[in-house]
């Protein structure tokens, strides 16, 4: 659960940025989706730490946390780097 939180999270992020949306959505985001689409990364995050904390600890689940963002956020740079790559334009 933390980790599919964690790629949420990371994926919300990533779509609140001008380049990633227009990339893979396409058009370029507006204002108030960027809002939203922040938001919704900060609110999977800390619903994350506070899962990992509540389940094992405040060192140790803060500690899986970290861990599990730090997945998350490689999950999603890397299916960017490929949605990127086989893209038609390139």
């Amino acid at each position: 659960m933390s980790l599919l939180l964690a790629i949420v999270a990371f994926a919300c992020l990533a779509g609140a940025m001008h380049r990633h949306h227009v990339e893979v959505i396409g058009g370029k985001p507006s204002r108030s989706r960027v809002c939203l689409l922040r938001l919704a990364g900060a609110v999977a995050l800390l619903g994350m730490l506070a899962l990992e904390m509540t389940r094992e600890g405040a060192a140790f689940g803060a500690l899986l946390a970290f861990g599990y963002a730090s997945v998350g956020a490689g999950t999603v740079l890397l299916a960017l780097t490929v949605t990127r790559s086989l893209s038609p334009g390139r």
